[in-house]
């Protein structure tokens, strides 16, 4: 589903999740590319949102270019990447 929304162009970004995208040197296409190819093996876990119970995010922890990075999406209509930062 995610990778779906993704190919779409059903994707934002948080301020904090670009930031931290740039800061390992990559852009918006960078950052989607990381996403598309994510695997199970990359999921570490499911956990609700501070501000909200009722929504869900995962977190992966995939190996790219630039080493290991922390990933957190939210889906509601479209795919949130919440964080994405340096492991």
């Amino acid at each position: 589903m995610v990778k779906a929304l993704v190919q779409a162009g059903k994707v934002r970004t948080t301020r904090s999740a670009r930031e931290g995208a740039v800061a390992l040197g990559l852009d918006f296409d960078a950052m989607l590319a990381v996403v598309l190819a994510l695997t199970r093996a990359d999921f570490y876990k499911s956990m609700t949102t501070h501000a909200d119970h009722r929504v869900w995010q995962d977190v992966y922890r995939p190996m790219t270019p630039v080493g290991a990075v922390y990933l957190k999406l939210t889906v509601v209509n479209d795919v949130l990447i919440v964080s994405f930062k340096e492991l």
